[in-house]
């Protein structure tokens, strides 16, 4: 059952300016320096920006302290120690930035000598400021939201579940508090609030989305395979990679079926749109 409320959800987009702020490190103690002293902006560019990343260009997530720290300066264990503090567990930057303080003084304790970096390989300390926009998508109830998802980028879905959390210090996701709020479906918010944006890329998440509003609207496997079916190509192609790879439980737990039995409907659904648009003149033929 959809409940209708007053407030729609407003969908919205974000991108980043990214501004050099002249300070560099050459060293550990002038990076810790730069860390207790560089704005939160500043932190924020170099920790999180490694997630934006990952969700675009499909690299490992790891932040720009512990891959210069173990890599340029071959600290090793020090490196290894800094990329297990994950950003995405603090609930602002001023967590993440106090936690880098913390294990970097306690490496430094009795280390009267510093590994410099090379010539031209110093920590150069960026900045980022994000420019927030609006992409006109509104949803009213849960299957409005459900097809908004079909239609707003990963950006969109990244600055919701991660970025406006962050920034703003909310207590969850933009997603979750209006299912919370608006909607009064609590145990909805809560079950997105345990996707974790730190071990899943965009694509899987919005397939879990799929697949839970579908559950919660009472929505079948293969009815939502087949709403699946008429999102845009692209999108089509990464909700299909990733029912493919779900491992079997997963996708038994998540959407009732198979791996193999889902991803047998959706390319069934597809060919079926495909000769439907070249059957009415509005697909290649």
């Amino acid at each position: 059952m959809n409940y209708r409320i007053t407030q729609p959800f407003l969908f919205m987009t974000s991108s980043s300016l990214v501004t050099v702020t002249g300070r560099r490190a050459a060293d550990l103690k002038e990076l810790l320096d730069g860390i207790k002293e560089v704005p939160g902006s500043s932190i924020y560019h170099h920790s999180h920006q490694a997630y934006r990343e990952w969700q675009t260009f499909d690299r490992p997530p790891v932040h720009d302290f512990g891959y210069w720290a173990g890599e340029v300066l071959r600290e090793r264990s020090l490196g290894e120690k800094l990329s297990t503090i994950d950003p995405t567990q603090h609930d602002d930057v001023r967590g993440f930035r106090d936690e880098m303080i913390r294990v970097i003084e306690k490496h430094l304790e009795g280390k009267p000598l510093l590994n410099r970096c090379p010539p031209g390989s110093e920590f150069s300390f960026c900045q980022s400021v994000s420019v927030i926009s609006s992409t006109g998508i509104k949803a009213g109830d849960l299957g409005e939201f459900m097809a908004a998802l079909g239609l707003v980028t990963n950006r969109s879905l990244y600055y919701h579940l991660f970025e406006a959390r962050l920034r703003l210090h909310r207590a969850d996701n933009d997603f979750s508090i209006w299912m919370r709020e608006q909607l009064k479906k609590q145990e909805l918010a809560e079950q997105i609030s345990r996707l974790d944006i730190a071990v899943h890329s965009l694509d899987q998440i919005r397939a879990r989305l799929f697949a839970i509003l579908g559950q919660h609207q009472g929505i079948s496997a293969l009815e939502l395979v087949r709403r699946v079916a008429q999102l845009p190509v692209d999108m089509v192609e990464s909700l299909l990679t990733e029912i493919l790879t779900l491992p079997v439980r997963t996708a038994t737990r998540f959407w009732g079926k198979s791996p193999r039995t889902l991803a047998h409907a959706l390319t069934k659904s597809i060919k079926h749109n495909r000769k439907g648009r070249r059957s009415n003149g509005s697909g290649p033929a």
